[in-house]
C-alpha cells in the first residue's frame, strides 16, 4: 500500500540566535568542547496513544543509567509516526530538518507542562534548551566525527539535545546504559523494520491497555477517536502491532499493561530494571520532568503528583452499556492475546 504523502511543518521563527551575545557563544563553546557522546542503544516506548507511555517514560526520566528524552520524540519524518531514513550525502541541513522537533522551541519559551500543570494548579517546569544552540552542537559534532551511518547521525542528534539542554541534571552522571523515547506508532509496520535496522542493539516497550478505559480516555482527546468504529480499528491495530512485535524480536520487545504498571509499579519497573541490566532505583516509581515531579498526563481533571489509580475504571461511569457491550464484541479476544505476552507478571 503506497505511503500517504506528508510534510513537516516548517518550524517557526523564534527570534533566537544565541551567536548574537557575546556570553552565549561562550556558552556554546563550553558545551562543545565538554560535550558527552551520546551512543547509547535507543529504548523506543511506541504503542497506541492513551495506553501508559507518556508515564513509563516519566518513570525513566531520573534514572541514573539512562538519558531520557522527556517529551515525545518527534524525529519522525515526513511526520513523527514513520523513522525516519536518513541518507548519508545529504548533509547536516537536510539531516537536521528532517530530525527536527517543534516541540522544542514552544517549551523553550513556555516551560514544560504549561497546559497540564497550569491546568491543575501547579507552576509550568523550566526547559533550557535552544533550538539555535542544539542545531549549532549538533553540526559541530558532525564535523568533528562524520557520520559513516545513519546510526551516527542519530548519535550526533541525541549528543546535541542532551548537551544543549543547559540544566539537564542526569548528563554527566554514571555510565549510561540506553537512552529512553516515547512516540504513538513510531514502531509500527515498516517503520518498526526501520527501527532494527539502525538500532540492532536497541530495546522496544509496548504499553498495552483495556481497550474500554483506552476508548473512555481517547475519545476524550482531539485526534479522532470519537468514532467508535475507528477508535476500535486503531487500538486494534496497535494491539496487533504489539504482538507482530513480540513475535519477531522476542526478549528485545518487553509488553507492559498500563493496569499493571499503575497499580503495581514497583513489581513492573524491576522487570523492566532487570530487562534493562539497569540497577532498580526508587526514583523508577516517581513521574518526573529533569527529575522535577510531575502530575499525570490524563484525559480527566488530576491533581495530585505521582502515578494516579483514578483512570482505571473511570469507563465504567462514563462509557454506555451499548459502549462497553460494541467494544467487548470486538476487542476483548485481542486484549487476551496481549495479555498473554506481557511481561510485566
Amino acid at each position: 500500500m503506497a505511503r500517504k504523502q506528508h510534510s513537516k511543518k516548517q518550524p517557526r521563527d523564534l527570534a533566537i540566535d544565541l551567536s548574537d551575545a557575546q556570553e552565549l557563544e561562550h556558552v556554546f563553546q563550553i558545551a562543545c568542547d565538554n560535550a558527552v557522546t551520546v551512543d547509547q542503544p535507543l529504548v523506543l516506548i511506541s504503542q497506541i496513544q492513551r495506553s501508559g507511555g507518556t508515564l513509563l517514560n516519566k518513570l525513566f526520566d531520573g534514572h541514573p543509567a539512562v538519558h531520557s528524552h522527556p517529551s515525545e520524540l518527534h524525529i519522525g519524518h515526513p511526520t513523527k509516526g514513520y523513522w525516519p531514513e536518513l541518507e548519508l550525502e545529504a548533509g547536516p541541513d537536510d539531516w537536521l530538518a528532517m530530525l527536527h522537533e517543534r516541540w522544542i522551541g514552544r517549551r523553550f519559551e513556555e516551560g514544560f507542562g504549561r497546559r497540564t500543570l497550569n491546568r491543575a494548579g501547579h507552576p509550568s517546569l523550566p526547559f533550557m534548551l535552544a533550538p539555535s544552540l542544539l542545531d549549532r552542537i549538533f553540526r559541530a559534532v558532525c564535523a568533528e566525527r562524520p557520520p559513516r551511518t545513519a546510526r551516527d547521525i542519530l548519535d550526533r542528534y541525541f549528543t546535541a539535545f542532551f548537551n544543549a539542554w543547559l540544566d539537564y541534571r542526569g548528563l554527566r552522571e554514571e555510565p549510561k546504559s540506553c537512552v529512553t523515547a516515547f512516540t504513538p506508532r513510531l514502531a509500527w509496520g515498516e517503520g518498526r523494520g526501520r527501527f532494527w535496522i539502525d538500532y540492532p542493539d536497541g530495546r522496544l516497550i509496548a504499553c498495552h491497555r483495556d481497550p474500554r478505559a483506552w476508548y473512555a480516555s481517547a475519545s476524550r482527546q482531539k485526534e479522532g477517536y470519537s468514532d467508535l468504529d475507528e477508535a476500535l480499528a486503531l487500538w486494534s491495530r496497535g494491539a496487533e502491532e504489539t504482538l507482530a512485535a513480540k513475535n519477531e524480536r522476542g526478549d528485545a520487545v518487553f509488553v507492559v499493561a498500563y493496569e499493571d504498571l499503575v497499580l503495581e509499579p514497583e513489581r513492573v519497573t524491576r522487570a523492566l530494571a532487570r530487562w534493562l541490566d539497569i540497577q532498580w532505583e526508587p526514583i523508577l516509581l516517581r513521574p518526573t520532568f529533569n527529575r522535577l515531579p510531575t502530575v499525570p498526563n490524563s484525559s480527566y481533571r488530576l491533581i495530585d503528583w505521582g502515578i494516579s489509580t483514578q483512570s482505571l475504571d473511570h469507563w465504567r461511569e462514563v462509557l454506555s452499556a451499548g459502549t462497553v457491550a460494541t467494544i467487548e464484541s470486538v476487542a476483548m479476544d485481542l486484549d487476551e492475546q496481549v495479555r498473554a505476552v506481557r511481561d510485566s507478571s
